[in-house]
């Protein structure tokens, strides 16, 4: 085989190999790349905060308060964890996309567990600094402070806001990842959904 012979089957053989990260390429199984995919434990935190977020959003829209700030409660450790767990572990390697959308994809997660973050410390102090935690589900519990109406007030500013920016990302990361369905790379969607060992 000449040098040219030989040069060109090397390119032949390029062409013919997947590029990108392993988890992009449909070729290439997931679990075999533990950086491509998420562990466990960050897929259960990620379905659990998916229900808590749509349990809050629904009580907001039906003006029911008390049952808003009960969940807030119930869901904010939870939250609180996954957020922080997020921010700490980082994120699998990007897909195999051009970069100005795979950094559109990261930046709506990121916002996403910021406003979260936001959320959640905005709403503790919402009870906290009132005596809205004596109407909770009918609970007689009073603090032993008296209510901070100033606390109160900016806490309800930075909740809302926050709200919203929740949902602004939370739209572009649901679009990002309808993308990811319509292109067929389903080694990105799947990962959300097939656990790895080792995984972020």
């Amino acid at each position: 085989m000449t040098t040219d012979e030989t040069a060109g089957h090397t390119a032949g053989a390029a062409e013919e190999r997947p590029s990108g990260p392993p988890h992009s390429a449909a070729r290439r199984p997931l679990p075999a790349d533990r950086f491509g995919g998420y562990a466990p434990l960050s897929v259960a935190l990620h379905w659990l905060s998916v229900l808590f977020a749509a349990a809050l959003l629904l009580t907001a829209w039906l003006d029911r308060p008390e049952l808003h700030g009960l969940a807030g409660l119930v869901a904010a450790p939870f939250l609180l964890v996954h957020t922080l767990r997020r921010l700490k572990r980082g994120f699998p390697r990007a897909p195999d996309e051009p970069a100005i959308l795979s950094f559109a994809a990261r930046l709506a997660i990121i916002a996403m567990l910021l406003a979260m973050l936001v959320i959640v410390l905005s709403g503790l102090s919402i009870v906290l600094s009132s005596d809205r935690i004596s109407g909770l589900a009918g609970s007689d519990i009073v603090l032993p402070w008296a209510p901070g109406p100033a606390l109160t007030a900016a806490a309800h500013a930075w909740h809302g806001a926050a709200a919203q920016l929740f949902l602004a990302a939370a739209g572009l990361h649901l679009l990002a990842a309808l993308g990811y369905g319509a292109r067929r790379m389903h080694a990105v969607t799947n990962r959300i959904v097939r656990p790895v060992p080792g995984g972020r």
